[in-house]
């Protein structure tokens, strides 16, 4: 086994796939785990030899652009000159570890439909920024979208990337055929709806166990692609909604243009499925960002600034008349509701009324004085809060916190011309 890549330290072997091998291996820059995949030599005949070579040479362009929390990140891309042999090519990536989306196909594993779904939307948002950058996957399925911790995911290998303004990076014949879209198995132009038709599919064999399309051979496979219609989700398995089967017949619809028209209307469908109003209990991370999205609050977060607010923030649901703050109390949280509806008083006397997507409490941020709260802020009726501290938003990126800041200060202004307006109309 090698010892060592370059820089990098090999421990132990993680596994063989098809296209390359993958090391465990010290980043000693970094001071952490990495995961490096040394793509296999190259095959002798020319057009698999050049097919696999455009593989690698996709990943290494990406190096540094695929930053986002749902996307394993290539941290870098690497040619080693052997003595009296063939060059050794390596990609340097995140370390995940955990399984794949594979394991819950299985009609023994299957997920709750409400994580399924929470699962798809954040691989529809991953593919929104991938998508933003230029970058068409063409090859996801199951075995492409990792998953570690509480279903946490990761979409995984863009060697089959197609990328904008490269048109050295097209190759022909890439992806799995039972998750192609009807152009790609046409060999035609495709754009990320091809990806979408793709994600309908993975959401489709999440929910039932069952792949969408299947023929006994490749040829009875694209005809089903084709020409086949799926048997609704909903009719296969007990639990899983009828309103989910709009968002599938859309998504895997024939042609591009019967899809949605964007990765966020995509999203914006599966994010109707994960309403928070409705539910009692603890939700889940994709279901908190469906929310947050929503909200005015979040409105200039990017997707990746707002999955680490979301990473830093505790959610709660709190039942009518509830005390979020308590006049005279020393308190140093602050609350951004995500449904129902606060109000705020003092002395007993009403100041205001808050509603979804505004905040309460963000003046401990702004004076940072200590001093006892001066109102009370109660749940009108069951509302969740997305609950903050001020060293919590001192923890976040810089970005992340200007974002905070930012709104914070648009919510002062708004207050202040508000109460202008109360003394005017005094006068």
């Amino acid at each position: 086994m090698l010892e060592r890549i370059g820089k990098y330290e090999i421990k132990r072997l993680l596994g063989k796939g098809a296209t390359g091998t993958v090391y465990l291996a010290s980043d000693p820059f970094r001071q952490t785990d990495v995961a490096i995949k040394v793509m296999e030599k190259l095959p002798a005949e020319a057009d698999a030899a050049r097919r696999q070579l455009r593989f690698f040479q996709n990943e290494a362009a990406l190096a540094g652009k695929l930053r986002h929390p749902h996307i394993v990140s290539i941290f870098d891309a690497g040619i080693e000159e052997l003595t009296g042999g063939e060059a050794l090519r390596y990609l340097v990536m995140e370390l995940v570890e955990g399984d794949s989306l594979s394991r819950y196909c299985d009609p023994q594993a299957l997920l709750a439909p409400a994580q399924i779904v929470g699962v798809v939307y954040k691989c529809c948002k991953a593919l929104e920024f991938a998508n933003s950058i230029g970058v068409v996957h063409r090859d996801i399925k199951p075995a492409n979208i990792l998953v570690k911790g509480d279903l946490d995911i990761k979409v995984s290998d863009f060697g089959a990337a197609q990328l904008e303004r490269a048109d050295q990076t097209q190759v022909q014949g890439v992806g799995s055929p039972a998750y192609m879209s009807p152009e790609q198995v046409k060999d035609e132009q495709i754009d990320f709806r091809s990806d979408m038709f793709s994600l309908g599919g993975v959401l489709y064999h999440l929910l039932t166990g069952r792949r969408p399309f299947n023929g006994a051979n490749t040829f009875a496979l694209i005809d089903d692609i084709l020409g086949g219609m799926p048997q609704p989700a909903s009719q296969l398995r007990k639990g899983v909604p009828v309103s989910i089967d709009s968002v599938l017949e859309r998504a895997m619809a024939k042609t591009r243009d019967g899809r949605f028209e964007s990765w966020a209307e995509f999203a914006a469908a599966l994010g109707e499925l994960l309403e928070i109003e409705k539910k009692e209990t603890e939700l889940s991370e994709a279901e908190k960002f469906a929310a947050a999205r929503r909200l005015p609050f979040f409105k200039r977060f990017s997707d990746v600034e707002l999955w680490e607010a979301v990473r830093n923030s505790a959610w709660r649901n709190h039942g009518e008349g509830e005390e979020l703050i308590r006049e005279g109390s020393e308190d140093e949280h602050l609350y951004i509701l995500a449904s129902g509806m606060l109000k705020v008083t003092q002395k007993g006397k009403l100041l205001n009324a808050v509603s979804a997507g505004e905040c309460v409490g963000e003046m401990a941020y702004a004076r940072r004085d200590g001093n006892i709260r001066s109102a009370t802020v109660t749940a009108v009726q069951p509302s969740w809060a997305i609950r903050m501290k001020v060293q919590d938003i001192d923890g976040l990126s810089e970005g992340c916190r200007a974002r905070f800041i930012e709104a914070f200060l648009s919510i002062m202004a708004d207050r202040l011309a508000m109460l202008g307006n109360r003394l005017i109309a005094r006068v």
